[in-house]
């Protein structure tokens, strides 16, 4: 059951998480390099969730600050139970982004960063030149016209795997991170398992663009994210 002290905690974190989000579409728009809105939106969408997380955090903090979760604690509340309001609050933001990329209203290209192919011209009878990998062409005179791309060029790269694969790891992390934002540890350990879950994340998407691995192991990091907040969370709970 939904308390009012959950509500408060909600909205704390919802503000907050929203300021955040702002400040995420302030920055991508001014960084973005004029690229188009379906490109802007699938930054945004990846960065909701981070936004979720601080929102939660910060009003984890705020709450511990002001000696509310040691006072709810103290009267036998569940220490699991107590922030569940700011977790829940930093969520509703941090869904924002597979809701985005699953509605198909984002250009998923900036995720999967890959060098452009070089270019391979090729000789043809009448004297002329051919890109098989962008279809242009090169007359005798010196003419430049686009010609019929090769079948590899054509070929498709999984982009409904992709983006149900990234709209799944946004909402795992929707979860796992407002949820792990709410744990109460060192801010040095936290930081360092943060950076490595970036880190992991990064190097996922490049796996996938580069076609090394499969769409869905950009599902991993976001899974380990949740199973270490779940853990800790059935830690946080004293013995009976």
């Amino acid at each position: 059951m939904v308390s009012a002290y959950d509500k408060s905690l909600a909205r704390r974190a919802l503000g907050i998480a929203a300021l955040v989000g702002c400040v995420v579409v302030l920055v991508v728009t001014a960084t973005d390099e004029g690229a188009g809105l379906a490109r802007r939106v699938a930054l945004c969408a990846a960065l909701a969730p981070v936004a979720g997380g601080i929102g939660a955090l910060a009003a984890s903090r705020i709450a511990r600050a002001r000696g509310e979760t040691r006072a709810l604690e103290a009267l036998g509340a569940h220490p699991g139970r107590v922030l569940l309001g700011a977790a829940l609050g930093g969520a509703i933001i941090a869904a924002i982004g597979p809701a985005l990329v699953l509605a198909d209203v984002a250009d998923l290209e900036p995720l999967f960063p890959r060098p452009t192919a070089p270019s391979v011209w090729i000789a043809e009878p009448d004297g002329g030149l051919r890109d098989v990998v962008r279809g242009a062409r090169l007359g005798p005179g010196g003419a430049l016209e686009v010609a019929a791309r090769s079948p590899e060029a054509l070929a498709p790269v999984g982009a409904g795997e992709r983006r149900v694969a990234v709209g799944l790891a946004l909402l795992i992390l929707a979860v796992g991170a407002p949820l792990g934002a709410t744990q109460e540890g060192g801010s040095s350990g936290r930081a360092a398992f943060a950076l490595l879950l970036v880190v992991a994340m990064i190097a996922a998407f490049q796996l996938v663009a580069a076609g090394h691995v499969g769409a869905f192991v950009v599902c991993v990091p976001p899974l380990v994210l949740l199973a270490h907040a779940l853990v800790s969370r059935y830690r946080a709970v004293p013995p009976r």
